[in-house]
């Protein structure tokens, strides 16, 4: 509203955004061989604030794009690196423990999506970057108090070698296929309860709040759930959650419901992404970060191309049109998961 950025505006910035966060995602293997992941991230997370706050404080469609596009860069690099961070300390335990890290992710996702939504309808997007900084800030000094400098990770993994694997291959399109969705749900669900309700707007992150909350109730407990059913049992059931919850935002007209159906949404998003990071950055143990790296290049093409693509559904139609095309995409993700089976 502040902006006054249109659907299809939005959309296209989103896949600019994406592509952004590709391109250092891409360089990840590269990088993770010349800066410690400690390093890295205690460089980004200030980045990461100011990008943040500049997207949140924009008046207008020129200044939010070009703030969205630098805020995908630096938040391509933190991703990969806590992921390959989390990856690492994982294979130190010896135990399963990466889902209760993307569970941690959920919950603050699920807290803060609510309070943004109320800090900013009553006191304006400035205070919700204000909340933002002090957040990264905190997350500055866990990060400088409690992470190893491990040492660099040195050995060199071509493309067109190890790196260029069919099992590598399928779990970029499963997992950019799984981001584009839930890209999808997070930065269209207030969009979409304004539709249904406008008055309600103080409250329209309880969207992405009971998301994230449901997300956590998986991932918690999902080290757990992995270890007794395999990993391939629970995201199938999990995906055929998230098809049920998208296919219920394409029909419903109600905010109640729709924050139902986001609920349904993060139970069975959740725990896939954080197997197929594990899954990719195990598949070259010497390197950990070139094969997550590789992983989420390929993740580029869906997760590219899905906002653009539902930007025009959602201007051409409504933002319901949207999430059908999200159900589809989750079922095609099904489908190349029983692929990825039969080859790992």
């Amino acid at each position: 509203r502040q902006t006054g950025i249109t659907s299809e505006i939005f959309g296209l910035a989103l896949t600019g955004l994406t592509l952004t966060n590709i391109v250092v995602m891409a360089l990840g293997g590269a990088m993770s061989r010349r800066f410690a992941g400690r390093h890295v991230l205690l460089a980004a997370l200030p980045l990461l604030s100011l990008s943040l706050a500049a997207m949140m404080l924009a008046q207008t469609v020129a200044l939010f794009v070009a703030a969205m596009l630098a805020h995908g860069l630096v938040l391509g690099v933190t991703d990969l690196t806590m992921n390959a961070e989390g990856s690492a300390v994982e294979n130190d335990l010896k135990r399963p423990v990466f889902t209760g890290f993307h569970g941690c992710v959920s919950l603050g996702i699920a807290l803060f999506a609510i309070l943004s939504s109320l800090l900013t309808a009553r006191f304006g997007p400035g205070m919700s970057a204000l909340a933002a900084c002090l957040l990264c800030a905190l997350a500055w000094f866990a990060m400088f108090a409690n992470s190893p400098s491990r040492p660099l990770q040195t050995r060199t993994e071509r493309l067109g070698t190890s790196v260029v694997t069919a099992p590598l291959i399928l779990m970029g399109l499963i997992v950019g296929l799984v981001i584009a969705c839930e890209t999808s749900a997070m930065y269209w669900s207030a969009k979409l309860l304004d539709e249904a309700a406008h008055a309600l707007a103080a409250i329209s992150g309880l969207g992405v709040a009971f998301y994230g909350m449901c997300n956590a109730l998986v991932r918690f407990p999902g080290d757990a759930l992995r270890k007794r059913f395999g990993d391939f049992n629970l995201m199938t059931a999990s995906s055929a959650l998230a098809i049920l919850g998208f296919v219920s935002l394409g029909l419903s007209t109600s905010f109640a419901f729709g924050v139902f159906s986001f609920a349904l949404v993060g139970l069975g998003t959740a725990i896939i992404s954080p197997c197929i990071y594990n899954m990719a950055a195990a598949q070259i143990p010497s390197n950990r970060a070139a094969g997550l790296s590789f992983a989420l290049l390929i993740t580029g093409a869906p997760r590219a191309a899905v906002p653009a693509l539902f930007g025009a559904l959602s201007g051409a139609f409504s933002t319901r049109s949207g999430f059908v095309l999200c159900a589809a995409l989750m079922l095609a993700a099904l489908a190349l998961m029983f692929v990825l089976r039969k080859r790992v």
